[in-house]
């Protein structure tokens, strides 16, 4: 299996399946897919997530986001759509060191990451899940879930970091129209998302703790880490 999936204009969609966990199994293929936002889309690439069975969509932009460049697959059927914006459209922080304390803020909106994770347990079959770029909020959900499976953090920060390396073209052409653009807008250095999960370790014990004190049960993340793991 490929981890990287190329669909029209989408830089950064990737399968979270084959990463090795603590118990000795690992992240099933083909049911959890992390990207970008769905654009530029043919009948060929909207069958193919079809084929694979990947018909939950959850658009975690902020309103704004989604009304500025919508999600192409809204329009299309055999897709169950779940808008659920882990932002409200804040900027990012204006110095690079508080990035991780960014992603640990919007973590906090528990209620919100809630209903992601429940969202994802409840689909009867795969599940995109997708920001703008496939990197920040993206990239907590990504991490909370191999957290949750048993994925070794050095594996969960690798997934994270690159996401730099594939929108690198999107952030090019942001550099060319905006002078004004931060340097470490469009990064995904591992010590960002490390220092949000360090935070969230600190404030709740350890991120299973950071679930339950979301709302989460024990029978959802039972169900949720059997979607997420081969037998």
């Amino acid at each position: 299996m490929e981890r990287r999936i190329v669909l029209g204009k989408m830089l950064n969609l990737r399968d979270l399946g084959g990463y090795p966990t603590a118990d000795g199994r690992t992240t099933r293929w083909g049911v959890l897919l992390r990207g970008d936002n769905p654009m530029g889309l043919t009948d060929a690439d909207v069958q193919l997530l079809l084929e694979r069975n990947i018909t939950t969509i959850i658009d975690l932009r902020s309103p704004a986001e989604a009304r500025q460049f919508p999600d192409e697959l809204t329009a299309r059927s055999g897709f169950s759509c779940h808008f659920i914006p882990m932002s409200t459209g804040e900027k990012l922080p204006n110095e690079e060191e508080l990035i991780g304390l960014g992603y640990f803020r919007t973590l906090e909106r528990k209620d919100t990451i809630r209903s992601v994770l429940e969202t994802i347990t409840d689909a009867p079959g795969g599940v995109l899940f997708h920001c703008m770029a496939g990197k920040d909020r993206t990239g907590c959900i990504a991490a909370l879930l191999l957290t949750l499976a048993g994925v070794d953090r050095l594996d969960i920060l690798a997934d994270y970091q690159v996401s730099q390396t594939y929108i690198r073209p999107v952030i090019r052409w942001m550099r060319e129209t905006r002078s004004d653009l931060p340097a470490y807008v469009g990064l995904s250095k591992p010590e960002y998302l490390e220092d949000c999960l360090e935070r969230l370790e600190g404030a709740y014990g350890s991120v299973l703790d950071y679930l339950y004190a979301a709302g989460l049960t024990d029978p959802v993340l039972d169900r949720l880490k059997r979607k997420l793991l081969e037998e």
